[in-house]
């Protein structure tokens, strides 16, 4: 009994809470002076839509708070911007403008039309890498799997034809690090643990680089090896570098030897190495300096001036 007692109480304490409630708490938020603006607004929206301002029209309605117009105030507007939208989109896309008629598709709730046309820019420039990515990222968004297993696809093909110019580069001029980084950039497209030809590649050119002694083909090895990941491979390059620097160093060819001990990672070695030679060198020359004037004085002296 008490129970029930506690229950009429409750309910008629949230009648009277909810008597005392402004008016517009029961309509949306809506004031009887907001709803007259949005329905003025509305009016000019529709104005303007008649007599061709879409444009016009479709910000004026972007700025009407629609959840206070009444009756069937609010299906008007959405339908308005809809219908405006679509207009302005085909106008976009008839001028070749795809991005601009997506945006006003999408925007307006042509979910269908924005699909089509972002699929239209894919099949325009099915090489273009951002494109593509959004391409990815709309679908995804949508949750429509197939689609976006479609454009993985594409993803792959391109990645696969960056490889192919990789391998053209690299037998050309032993170099091909801008090939390799557009491959890895689609393979990123293709999904997790697609990049792992791009690192096989890699290794595969740091190992042919590996067998060469010029500094270059060192350096290139190690920028390889750092793509394909394998540590103990770059570990290798510095070894090499390391003895080749003792080499020229021993031959006096200063500059090569800084240069490889630089990429050896002893980079403090070779400037010690640099300041050295410049220290004997700075010797040597005062050495001369002072031969050098001996030698004039001498000869002022024989010569009687």
């Amino acid at each position: 009994m008490n129970q029930i007692g506690g229950i009429r109480k409750a309910a008629v304490l949230a009648l009277m809470f909810t008597s005392y409630l402004p008016v517009a708490w029961a309509d949306g938020g809506c004031s009887t002076e907001d709803k007259k603006a949005a329905a003025a607004q509305m009016r000019k929206a529709e104005d303007s839509e008649r007599a061709g301002k879409l444009k016009e029209a479709y910000a004026m309605a972007g700025k009407i708070d629609s959840m206070c117009l009444t009756g069937d105030g609010y299906k008007r507007h959405e339908a308005m911007r809809k219908r405006i939208g679509l207009q302005l989109g085909q106008q976009e896309e008839k001028q070749g403008r795809l991005a601009a008629a997506f945006d006003w598709y999408k925007n307006s709730g042509n979910a269908a039309e924005a699909d089509r046309v972002k699929l239209k820019q894919v099949d325009a420039s099915p090489r273009d890498r951002n494109v593509v990515s959004n391409a990815i990222d709309h679908f995804r968004f949508k949750n429509n799997n197939a689609r976006v297993a479609e454009l993985r696809q594409l993803a792959a093909k391109n990645a696969d034809l960056e490889l192919a110019n990789e391998e053209k580069a690299f037998a050309a001029r032993k170099e091909s690090f801008d090939e390799l980084g557009k491959a890895k950039d689609w393979f990123y497209l293709v999904g997790e643990g697609a990049d792992k030809k791009v690192r096989e590649r890699a290794e595969r050119r740091g190992d042919t680089l590996l067998k060469e002694d010029t500094h270059r083909h060192l350096e290139n090895a190690k920028r390889y090896f750092g793509m394909a990941e394998a540590k103990t491979k770059e570990k290798a390059v510095q070894d090499k570098a390391l003895r080749l620097a003792q080499e020229h160093e021993k031959k006096g060819e200063i500059t090569q030897a800084t240069n490889f001990y630089s990429l050896a990672g002893a980079s403090a070695k070779g400037a010690e190495l640099e300041k050295r030679t410049e220290a004997q060198h700075k010797k040597s020359e005062e050495k001369r300096q002072k031969q050098f004037t001996k030698d004039q004085d001498k000869l002022e002296k024989e010569l009687g001036l």
